[in-house]
C-alpha cells in the first residue's frame, strides 16, 4: 500500500493500564513494521482476560469506522483458555485476519468472544500463518509482523482456512464505560414488554430493582434504569444492531452490581 493519507493503528488490548511498558513495546514494534507507511497509533485498554469486552469494543469502533481501508486493528486479549494444560512454549489460542465490509482489517487473537461481535461484518475471515508459539509475549515478538505485512499489501501469511468463531453471548455483560453504565447483550426488544415498569434484576450476585424505560434518562436522578443504550451498529444487510443499557443516573451501576466482569450472566427476577 502506498499512500500519502496517514493509516491509523488501534491496539486492543488487555496489558493493564496504557503507561505499562507492554504497550510501549508493541507500539515500537508495530511502528518498525510500517517504516515506509505514514501511520498514527491509538491504544486502548481492556479488563484483563475479558475477550466479551474486548470484542464489544473492537466491532464498536472497527464496525462505526468512517476510515475505510486505512484502519486497521491490532487485537490481543489472550487468556490462554482454548487448553488448560501446562503449556512449555507459552502456545495460545490462534492468529487470524478478518476484513469488514467497510474495508476495515483486524489482525487478532481469536481467544474467546473477541471476534464474536465483528465476526456478523466482516467480508472475509481467515487464519495467518505466524508462530503461535515459542514466546511468552507473542503479540511483541512475532505478530506486529503480520500488521505489517498485510500493511505493506503482503498477504501471503493470510490462509485459505477460515477459522471458528463463536457466536455473541446472550444475556450478559458486553461492556463497561467509564461511567459503570453497564453494556448488556440484549436486544431492546425484549425488554419492550417491561417498559414504564420496575424489574428485579440480577448480576454477580447483587439484586436490585431497575425501571424500564425509553431512554437511560427516564427514571428519576439517582435511579436504576434499563433502556436502550448508545451502543450499536450497522449490519451488512442495512438492519441496526441495539443494546440494553444498564444506568444509575447520576451513579455507577457497575459498582451497584459489584463490579462484573464482560461475559457476566444478567438474569431476571420477580417478572
Amino acid at each position: 500500500m502506498t499512500s500519502t493519507e496517514p493509516l491509523t493503528v488501534s491496539i486492543i488490548a488487555d496489558y493493564g493500564p496504557l503507561s505499562d511498558m507492554a504497550f510501549a513495546e508493541v507500539t515500537q514494534n508495530i511502528y518498525k513494521q510500517f517504516e515506509g507507511l505514514p501511520v498514527r497509533e491509538k491504544e486502548y485498554s481492556v479488563p484483563p482476560f475479558d475477550t466479551v469486552q474486548t470484542g464489544f469494543m473492537l466491532a464498536q469502533t472497527a464496525i462505526n469506522s468512517e476510515l475505510g481501508d486505512k484502519h486497521f486493528f491490532f487485537v490481543n486479549t489472550a487468556p490462554r483458555h482454548d487448553d488448560a494444560a501446562p503449556r512449555a512454549n507459552s502456545a495460545g489460542e490462534k492468529l487470524v485476519f478478518l476484513e469488514l465490509y467497510n474495508g476495515v482489517k483486524i489482525v487478532a487473537v481469536n481467544s474467546g468472544h473477541s471476534l464474536s461481535f465483528v465476526k456478523e461484518a466482516a467480508k472475509r475471515m481467515r487464519i495467518v500463518k505466524v508462530s503461535n508459539e515459542g514466546s511468552q509475549f507473542r503479540s511483541r515478538d512475532f505478530y506486529p509482523k503480520v500488521l505489517g505485512q498485510i500493511a505493506h499489501g503482503d498477504e501471503s501469511c493470510v490462509l485459505d482456512k477460515e477459522p471458528y468463531i463463536a457466536d455473541i453471548p446472550e444475556g450478559v455483560i458486553g461492556f463497561v464505560d467509564g461511567y459503570g453504565n453497564l453494556k448488556c447483550t440484549i436486544d431492546p426488544a425484549d425488554i419492550e414488554k417491561y417498559m414504564g415498569q420496575f424489574v428485579g434484576v440480577e448480576i454477580n450476585g447483587h439484586r436490585h430493582f431497575v425501571k424500564v424505560g425509553r431512554s437511560i434518562f427516564d427514571v428519576p436522578d439517582g435511579y436504576l434504569c434499563m433502556a436502550q443504550g448508545s451502543s450499536g451498529w450497522t449490519r451488512p444487510d442495512g438492519t441496526k444492531r441495539h443494546f440494553t443499557e444498564i444506568v444509575r443516573r447520576s451513579g455507577n451501576a457497575f459498582k451497584d452490581f459489584g463490579k462484573p466482569s464482560g461475559g457476566a450472566k444478567i438474569a431476571f427476577t420477580g417478572v
